[in-house]
């Protein structure tokens, strides 16, 4: 039976006298030249020609011509087209080498980049935990692609260590008696989203605490409006105060300081004469009953 190659490698047989040696050659891509160039430097060594990528002197034309075919064969064949117009094996070395090695610094800047976004990270109050949880996993993609991983663990600590005080109750629950090392990013996601539904719930007795306050404060509102109306009811000017229907609240005094004779003013609850609506005796008793009714209708309400 025989050996199936891997994708990213490459076999190749020389032989050296009455012995055959196999060679596995790596493929080169865009996340392993640094294994790459150690795994080719070890092979060119075994053969003698490493000089030939790195010379200190003068070179066998023998051995760059080898150093090249060994190359070709650890290169894609798109790779392979971009550094074809080299004759020289230190060049196409040389041209890998500044092609990844920088690709290699740039990845790692991101990489920087991309972790600093990571401990930045903290949930807004008004914030729905779908949209938070979002932002991680939109790093934890952006990570992957570039060949880097951030483990479980430390996922579900920078979640449970990056919500608002709202979600403390759930948070200390699970902190207490989860373990935090085995549990999964998702379960702890779906453990805050159900108590993010049971806190979004609107309270019952708060709201009908507050629909009793309006009722209150609107009865309290008309009780005053009524007093206002029927207030003062006369002339609309003191020379000719006893006729006519003049609103406004009177104390008994003109604008001056002057007693005002009342003897001509008629009272709108009673129609008879001798004071205003605000000190009619009628108007004063059935106000006195509506508040006590109302007063013994509130504990009821609450």
């Amino acid at each position: 039976m025989s050996e199936k190659t891997p994708k990213n490698s490459e076999n190749i047989t020389i032989k050296e006298g009455a012995t055959a040696m196999t060679f596995q050659f790596p493929i080169l891509n865009s996340k392993n030249y640094t294994i790459w160039a150690v795994k080719i430097k070890g092979i060119y060594n075994v053969h003698g020609i490493w000089e030939a990528l790195e010379p200190k002197g003068e070179v066998d034309e023998e051995k760059i011509s080898m150093a090249i075919a060994y190359l070709f064969q650890a290169l894609h064949e798109e790779l392979v087209l971009q550094v074809s117009q080299h004759t020289n094996a230190k060049d196409i070395w040389e041209d890998l080498k500044a092609c990844f090695v920088d690709a290699d610094r740039v990845k790692e800047a991101r990489l920087q980049t991309l972790e600093s976004e990571f401990e930045a990270l903290k949930m807004k109050y008004s914030e729905f935990l779908d949209d938070f949880t979002g932002k991680i996993s939109q790093i934890v993609s952006k990570a992957n692609t570039l060949g880097s991983t951030i483990d479980n663990k430390r996922l579900v600590r920078k979640l449970l260590g990056s919500v608002p005080e709202k979600y403390i109750q759930i948070v200390a629950s699970i902190d207490q008696f989860a373990d935090l090392n085995t549990m999964q990013f998702q379960e702890a996601i779906g453990r805050l989203k159900a108590y993010e539904e049971c806190i979004k719930k609107p309270n019952k007795d708060e709201d009908s605490h507050n629909k009793l306050l309006f009722i209150k404060e609107d009865a309290d509102e008309k009780n005053k409006e009524r007093k206002c109306e029927h207030c003062g009811h006369g002339s609309s000017n003191l020379g000719n105060f006893g006729r006519g229907r003049g609103i406004g609240r009177w104390s008994g005094k003109s604008k001056v300081g002057e007693r005002i004779d009342k003897s001509h003013v008629r009272c709108y609850k009673c129609n008879e004469f001798g004071h205003f609506i605000n000190d009619c005796p009628k108007w004063k008793k059935k106000e006195e009953i509506n508040l006590s009714q109302y007063e013994d209708n509130e504990p009821t309400l609450l």
